[in-house]
């Protein structure tokens, strides 16, 4: 750690592999979706909880102490259980919507988890890329300012004119200038890392790779059908879509199920008397019966139970509490509530509606996926021809910084004219390094568009020091032609180094 001023700043270290963790790990969406996987596990076992029965304990208990008459006093305990006989398979349906909301959000967690590695590796690359641009531009500096020290010694001994001078002083402001474009490039990329990262601003990155040595890349070579297919079958947008029509499918069953009646069946036992400990036993059976019929409702309700002896008192809806003497004792209610469920046509509709439209947008995104997967790898071999027309530049002005080189040491050419061709050089190698970086971006493209791992397709490969970009050649010493992109013709005319 290091501090400047009063803000302490952290430095780390880090590979593409380290980034990607540590963006998904940060990422606010990712841990909101995966903090909603316990909510949708508490759901389905509320929904479970259906099947089972209700337990209970209820207490009942009167206090009548009036002046001049004898005090009324009655406790009532019992266990209490209710259970749902009936409901047309409702509650399995809620049950199966309620694993399948679950399915969503573990589905929705996986397309961001997608969507955010691509956007990581996106950033990642073009962090890299500018920083191997840096290299190129501080490299470049150095060969010419060796140039320039040379040239101030020729003209203390008269060997060349001021205005000469200037032109060598002037080529190196040049190189300056669009060193220091690098740097601030190279800092905007940084700085948008961490943003996709989600680090403190005050966290200083270092990138671990270097994108010309430690890159390995080859051709893209896809059987697009096969791709096309594959990623219909695989992609997890469609996964999901085809996971919403089951959902809509099943609610879309439990609204035209309306009309199925529910019964549910309970009971109780205990004991009630005047005083502790409790002495008349009490048991008995009630049901619940509500069956729709349109926008109108039905439903009945009903208890039998027997107090084995004494007084006590039931309690049944629309009369109150009842005392109940040794026998039998129940009650039957009915009522009927007219337009009581107006919705029942809107939610049916609104669900067919829905299954419908949730249909023909998995068939629409079928399509969009093959268009998206043929897009993709148009994109990827457009990437790959600019890379091999770069590389062409590059094996071109390399050629002629080496020509020119050799002119001015046998005194064909002037220093500036060399500046010059390094100029052009530097230039070639920037542009070839966006191309580099554009082809290996449209790869992470393709990898998330067509659900197909770049790195067993061997089109990227981590390899340190072992990467085949031709700028890495360069830098190595190693043969031109034998990097990746680079035509046979190109490079004909450059013998191999060690």
């Amino acid at each position: 750690m290091q501090n400047r001023g009063n803000v302490e700043r952290v430095r780390i270290h880090m590979n593409m592999d380290q980034a990607v963790l540590i963006g998904t790990t940060n990422n606010i969406i990712l841990r909101t979706l995966d903090s909603k996987k316990e909510i949708a596990k508490m759901v389905i076992a509320e929904r479970w909880r259906e099947f089972l029965p209700k337990v209970g304990v209820q207490y009942l208990g009167l206090r009548n102490v009036n002046t001049g008459s004898s005090d009324n006093l009655y406790n009532d305990v019992r266990l209490t259980v209710q259970q749902l006989v009936f409901d047309g398979g409702e509650a399995g349906l809620q049950v199966e919507v309620a694993k399948l909301n679950d399915l969503l959000n573990e589905q929705d967690f996986k397309i961001n988890s997608a969507k955010v590695k691509l956007e990581i590796q996106k950033a990642y690359m073009k962090a890299l890329a500018a920083k191997g641009k840096i290299l190129l531009g501080r490299k470049s500096i150095e060969k010419m300012e060796e140039s320039l020290r040379k040239s101030k010694v020729e003209f203390s001994q008269g060997l060349i004119t001021k205005v000469q001078l200037m032109e060598v002083s002037n080529k190196i402001k040049q190189a300056q200038f669009t060193f220091l474009k690098f740097k601030n490039e190279s800092n905007q990329a940084l700085l948008e890392l961490k943003q996709v990262l989600s680090l403190d601003f005050h966290v200083d990155i270092d990138l671990e790779e270097n994108i010309y040595t430690d890159f390995a890349i080859t051709e893209p070579i896809f059987d697009i059908e096969e791709t096309i297919i594959r990623a219909i079958n695989t992609r997890e947008d469609l996964k999901k879509s085809q996971v919403v029509v089951r959902k809509l499918k099943n609610e879309k069953k439990i609204a035209d199920n309306y009309w199925i009646p529910k019964l549910y069946l309970g009971g109780y036992a205990g004991k009630n008397g005047n005083e502790f400990p409790l002495r008349h036993d009490i048991y008995g059976v009630n049901f619940n019966f509500v069956m729709p019929l349109g926008s109108s409702v039905v439903q009945s309700n009903g208890s039998m139970g027997v107090q084995k002896d004494g007084t006590g008192i039931q309690t049944y809806p629309g009369f109150g509490n009842q005392t109940v003497g040794p026998g039998l004792n129940g009650y039957e209610s009915s009522t009927i509530k007219f337009f009581d469920n107006m919705a029942y046509s809107r939610k049916i509709m609104e669900g067919e509606v829905q299954l419908s439209e949730a249909v023909l947008s998995l068939k629409n995104m079928e399509n969009q996926v093959a268009v998206e997967v043929q897009k993709s790898l148009d994109r990827t071999t457009e990437a790959w021809e600019l890379l091999k027309i770069s590389n062409s530049r590059v094996l071109l002005n390399w050629e002629a910084l080496k020509i020119s080189n050799t002119k001015m040491n046998v005194g064909q050419s002037k220093k500036e004219d060399l500046l010059n061709s390094e100029l052009d050089f530097v230039r070639a190698e920037q542009e070839l390094t966006d191309s580099l970086v554009g082809y290996m971006i449209s790869c992470y493209e393709a990898s998330y568009v067509a659900n197909v791992d770049v790195t067993q397709r061997k089109l990227i490969q981590f390899q340190k020091g072992r990467g085949n970009s031709l700028i890495g050649a360069l830098l190595q010493g190693k043969d031109p032609r034998k990097a990746a992109a680079v035509d046979s013709n190109d490079g004909a005319s450059f013998p191999g180094a060690n």
